[in-house]
């Protein structure tokens, strides 16, 4: 299972391919436009999202509403135009203006926001919502919360009135907040991940897609105390006779041990910096002329805080479906469902050795 996203920031319509997804999936429209409405509710957001509607189209991949096995494409419409009419030379500090500039050398720092912008995870929330209606099958859930907006510490995604006030403070003075989400990936199988390519283990997965989300500096899995001792770090092994299942006192690996899930939940904390356009702007250069200015303001966020989350949750679901979808097949969602679910434990003494041995 592979995916790509292309369209601009501004142009007619973001556009997403999911290529090697299984069929007899039924998908559930509305739940990827209820995820996009969440996308676009977070409080902090900008003059952008007032003008968006956005809506998910399905144009191919769909038979009667249920995956066939084809690739899935999805469009999403865009309404917001793009505001700047002149040729822009100014960067903006902590944005990819200047950085883009210098590998393209198109002289119009306009033309980079169009893929450094954040829209493109409109499409990304749109796929990974299809993504976790898949893993829903595998009774696999995933919810992430809000843990901190700037200095304020949140519990469980409950955005207090003095987080709203800190977030009104910093608009009202032209600054911008960054801060840190919660990902919680529940009822996994262990086992889930690789090692015949270093990039096939699961954490290097999800740092990959991770990152690619704008304003994402850097992520922790488990528990990220790291004055622990070994023994109180690793978490020890105790089994439930009952369940057949084997079970951890702890989990401050964070539900991932050498690339493989562990069977715990896998936990992860993602942090991001403040948006990098300040309605009071930065110093900055023109590029043009040489000379010392101000950066421009460009409509934007105050914070993406509590947007992130659903993007960052459909982020991870779409690592998640791939990697199981690589070890179990990618033909029918059911006889997927069926190999998952027998992956249990298997008999340590069941003769392999004596049937391999010559």
């Amino acid at each position: 299972m592979d995916f790509v996203i292309s369209g601009d920031s501004h142009g007619p319509v973001m556009i997403g391919t999911l290529t090697g997804f299984p069929a007899g999936l039924k998908i559930n429209i509305e739940k990827i436009n209820e995820d996009l409405k969440r996308r676009q509710e977070g409080y902090g957001r900008g003059k952008r999202m007032k003008i968006e509607n956005d809506k998910v189209e399905i144009v191919s991949g769909i038979w009667k509403g249920i995956t066939t096995g084809a690739p899935i494409s999805v469009l999403i419409e865009n309404k917001g135009k793009n505001t700047e009419k002149e040729v822009r030379s100014i960067p903006r500090p902590g944005h990819g203006d200047y950085s883009s500039y210098m590998k393209y050398k198109l002289p119009d720092l306009n033309i980079y926001p169009e893929r450094n912008s954040a829209r493109w995870t409109v499409v990304l929330t749109a796929l990974g919502n299809i993504a976790k209606q898949f893993l829903n099958l595998l009774n696999i859930e995933i919810e992430g919360y809000v843990e901190s907006i700037g200095k304020i510490k949140l519990k469980n995604d409950i955005l207090t009135e003095e987080a709203k006030e800190y977030i009104d403070n910093a608009k009202t003075n032209g600054d911008t907040l960054g801060g840190s989400v919660k990902i919680i990936v529940k009822n996994i199988n262990p086992g889930i991940g690789g090692y015949s390519s270093i990039f096939e283990r699961l954490d290097s997965q999800l740092g990959q897609i991770i990152m690619t989300i704008p304003s994402v500096k850097g992520l922790i899995i488990g528990n990220n105390d790291f004055s622990l001792s070994g023994r109180e770090y690793h978490d020890e092994f105790y089994y439930e006779k009952e369940k057949n299942k084997i079970k951890r006192k702890s989990n401050n690996a964070g539900g991932i041990e050498a690339g493989f899930t562990n069977g715990e939940n896998i936990e992860i904390t993602v942090f991001l910096k403040p948006i990098p356009t300040l309605a009071k702007p930065l110093n900055s250069i023109n590029l043009a002329t040489g000379e010392n200015t101000k950066s421009p303001y460009i409509r934007s966020d105050v914070t993406v805080i509590p947007a992130s989350v659903v993007i960052l949750e459909n982020a991870v679901a779409l690592v998640i479906a791939k990697s199981i979808i690589n070890q179990f097949g990618n033909d029918n969602v059911e006889e997927i469902a069926r190999r998952y679910n027998s992956a249990n434990l298997s008999n340590w003494n069941d003769g392999f050795w004596q049937d391999h041995t010559w």
